[in-house]
């Protein structure tokens, strides 16, 4: 990740997650939130065409990370996943006024494919 551009980061609880800049596969520059220092991003924001649309996509096998590394209690999962939540919206945000200027952003809140992330906070 050398060559990325760090926005920001923040410990939640046991993880540690950090939202960076990147360059994807096609040599455009992205937004991705990576969880523990992974080599692949738990979020990744990239423009899919040249029509100024932006893709989200969760990687799953992250997410199984998140579910192993929560809290045990019901509340602080909860509570922990309003701030991974905020955290979010924050660092895309500045990733919108970095990367992605004339873009159509799809939110991450505005996403079904949140739900995922959420649940593995707040099931059992």
């Amino acid at each position: 990740m050398s060559n990325n551009k760090l926005i920001d980061k923040i410990k939640i609880g046991n993880i540690e997650f950090e939202a960076y800049i990147i360059l994807d596969e096609n040599n455009l520059e992205a937004f991705a939130i990576y969880c523990q220092k992974a080599d692949t991003p738990l979020i990744l924001f990239e423009q899919i065409s040249s029509d100024y649309k932006v893709e989200i996509v969760i990687n799953q096998k992250q997410v199984e990370v998140l579910q192993q590394l929560k809290s045990e209690n019901p509340t602080k999962r909860r509570e922990h996943f309003m701030l991974f939540r905020e955290f979010v919206l924050t660092a895309e945000q500045k990733a919108k006024e970095i990367v992605f200027h004339d873009t159509k952003l799809n939110y991450f809140t505005d996403v079904q494919l949140i739900k995922s992330i959420e649940r593995a906070y707040l099931l059992d």
